[in-house]
């Protein structure tokens, strides 16, 4: 089993090689993240969106991690307008980063992150397995890339651990994962993806205030389908639990 930084990958095996024919999702969005100081708890969520600009931000404890989006290809033209500019852009989202911002001088303090999402059509070859990111690229949408890596994980511990243990492991009991994983993983792409052309496309092309799109405002106001978004994000439609949780205990405490 590897991800993008395992040993295959530093040995010159690296899935992207390994798997050309990767399927993609357009995604219409490119985005800045940067490091700014927090000093105290806001008290509610930070970030907005408006005038062509997104802003997410993320609480790391001791610094906030600000994602600032737009429109796919045109970074060259973001940086050419200066920092000032983005500072202001950054600002008139988010009024409560006006001290923190200051702190933004070099755009070396960012890195630009190009949204993917992509999937392998085959996970697998003789003595390999992929999984997480090395098999599906995962956009940022919902932040899900962690949970179906540790999915796969899970499935992948309960489908072969035993197979493992006698030494008999084939090609077909690799094919095994992906036949369980593979259409979660569709499923949550699709959603993102339908999440990216219908609100936040929308965003990033619209060049006055904000408009919340009709079918996302109904959602969020039929009590029946309000919690179904973050189930869906945070346990996707298929839930994996570890079959036997004393798999990872040393036998000698036993």
């Amino acid at each position: 089993m590897v991800s993008p930084n395992s040993l295959a990958t530093r040995r010159g095996w690296h899935p992207a090689q390994a798997c050309p024919w990767r399927r993609c999702h357009g995604n219409g969005g490119d985005g800045r993240p940067a490091h700014l100081p927090a000093d105290s708890d806001p008290g509610r969520l930070l970030g907005g969106f408006g005038m062509g600009r997104m802003l997410a931000v993320f609480d790391r404890f001791d610094h906030w991690q600000v994602g600032y989006v737009f429109t796919k290809g045109t970074y060259q033209q973001v940086k050419a307008e200066g920092m000032e500019k983005l500072r202001q852009s950054v600002l008139a989202l988010e009024p409560m980063l006006t001290k923190h911002v200051e702190s933004l001088t070099d755009w070396h303090q960012m890195s630009l992150l190009s949204v993917e999402s992509s999937h392998c059509p085959v996970w697998h070859k003789p003595g390999l397995l992929l999984i997480g990111d090395a098999a599906h690229v995962m956009s940022p949408v919902g932040g899900v890339g962690i949970n179906y890596a540790i999915q796969d994980a899970v499935a992948t511990c309960n489908l072969l651990a035993d197979r493992l243990r006698e030494g008999k492991i084939e090609e077909t009991d690799l094919a095994e994962v992906q036949r369980r994983r593979e259409f979660p993983v569709k499923f949550i792409q699709a959603f993102q993806s339908f999440v990216q052309k219908r609100v936040i496309a929308s965003v990033l092309q619209s060049s006055g205030p904000p408009t919340i799109p009709l079918g996302v405002r109904m959602l969020f106001k039929i009590p029946v389908l309000r919690a179904l978004p973050s189930r869906l994000i945070g346990f996707g439609i298929r839930r994996e639990r570890l079959a036997d949780p004393t798999i990872f205990q040393n036998p000698a405490t036993n």
